[in-house]
């Protein structure tokens, strides 16, 4: 395959999955600046909660299911077994777990708490497809099974606003689990029948993968759950209507913490298959994405703020104002994000997933403790949490650049892919 021919094929695949994650993100910043118009400062800080532990609870189980179809082999009959196993048991844990957080955290009545382990549930099983078409590096076919869900999601809403129902955390919810179902039929029909072919759920590979998939779970938990707990206190420290304002100002730079994470996707599946290959990557390509990726994010972050007097209004419908401190937190999240994220999947693809949680873990922490002392001196601090929660990342990434390159393999085992990486074909 010619390098001009590799170029096109590496372009295509990366703008696809920024693609699908603006798509995703896109959609996501709509359904939230309409509860954050309809709800007001207090229904959407606790709608803001609810999706926070909807995000953290998929990021444990994509990381646990959906890494380990993108690293290891899914059509090994005991590796599949294994992942069978895994997505029934995800799937019911996570419903628990959502059911029981929001219930301990009084963010909805009986309906609403019902409807949102349903949500948990089907929302895990989307996202179990959504990463079989990553595996497969279809990122353009995922994104029209994205864009079935939203618009599945609006119509519903639509239908409810024009019928007189008045915006609520349940009709939100409710909506959300018809897109998901809608998505899920979709998946169903597109994907070639071997994705669901069964496997035998004894002697599976079970052990071998939870070594990797554990810490690869609580290593991609980190970052969701950190942005949880600081949620958890702002709303204990100060009050939902501080929260809604922090909350705001990172929707409005939704855009660049999308682009970090649908590069991040992509490279993950790259440097996987690089790996599996025999083309290992090194240390000095990461830090090349960071450059790069911590550009873009720049960029986008500094038109956010600028663009937030005439988009504040828009998203908020005037209920609430928009935290400018916490606006310039988030751009510099953003940033300090891109600078880690290619590390750490290279470190991921390397199975140093347990090292990588080790920093990501003292990061967080170490972000969290200086958010509460500072939310302990003055609520009105609420707006420092992403400084706090964003700055570590660039002592992280230094970290992780030093680990890997001691892992680093010799220049001649890497000499393929230092030209041009061809992004991981499709699966059989």
């Amino acid at each position: 395959m010619s390098v001009a021919r590799k170029a096109g094929r590496l372009l295509s695949s990366a703008g696809g999955a920024v693609t699908v994650q603006f798509v995703t993100a896109g959609g996501s910043l709509v359904v939230q600046a309409l509860a954050a118009r309809g709800l007001g400062a207090h229904g959407y800080g606790s709608y803001a909660l609810l999706v926070a532990v909807l995000v953290m609870i998929t990021a444990v189980q994509t990381s646990w299911v959906g890494d380990t179809l993108t690293v290891f082999d899914r059509f090994d009959p005991r590796v599949r077994g294994a992942l069978l196993q895994s997505v029934a048991g995800t799937v019911a844990l996570g419903a628990a777990v959502g059911a029981a957080v929001a219930v301990a955290m009084g963010l909805a009545g009986p309906g609403g708490i019902a409807l949102f382990a349903f949500l948990v549930a089907l929302w895990l099983l989307n996202e179990t497809g959504r990463r079989v078409f990553t595996a497969r590096m279809e990122f353009w076919r995922l994104a029209l099974n994205d864009t079935c869900y939203l618009l599945v999601t609006f119509a519903t809403l639509g239908a409810a606003f024009a019928a007189g129902t008045p915006a609520s955390v349940e009709l939100l919810l409710a909506a959300m689990c018809l897109g998901c179902a809608s998505s899920i039929v979709l998946a169903v029909l597109r994907l070639p029948a071997e994705e669901f072919a069964p496997a035998p759920l004894r002697g599976t590979a079970f052990r071998e993968i939870a070594a990797f998939a554990w810490w690869r779970s609580v290593q991609a938990a980190i970052r969701p759950s950190a942005l949880l707990a600081a949620r958890i206190m702002i709303v204990a420290f100060a009050s939902t209507a501080a929260l809604a304002g922090v909350e705001a100002a990172r929707l409005l730079l939704a855009p660049a913490l999308t682009f970090v994470n649908g590069a991040g996707w992509f490279l993950l599946g790259d440097f996987a298959k690089a790996e599996r290959e025999g083309r290992p990557m090194r240390a000095r390509q990461a830090v090349r994405a960071c450059g790069l990726m911590a550009g873009i994010a720049l960029v986008m972050s500094v038109f956010g703020i600028a663009l937030a007097g005439w988009l504040g209004p828009v998203v908020t419908g005037g209920s609430f104002a928009v935290d400018g401190k916490a606006l310039v937190g988030w751009g510099i999240y953003a940033v300090c994000f891109a600078c880690t994220l290619p590390l750490a999947s290279l470190a991921t693809a390397r199975k140093r997933s347990r090292t990588v949680f080790a920093i990501r873990g003292a990061e967080a922490l170490t972000g969290l403790a200086v958010l509460a002392v500072l939310l302990v001196v003055d609520p009105g601090n609420a707006a420092l949490a992403p400084y706090c929660l964003g700055i570590g990342g660039l002592v992280s990434a230094a970290l992780l650049w030093r680990m890997l390159r001691r892992g680093d393999p010799p220049r001649a085992a890497a000499g393929a892919s230092e030209a041009v990486p061809e992004p991981a074909a499709a699966a059989r």
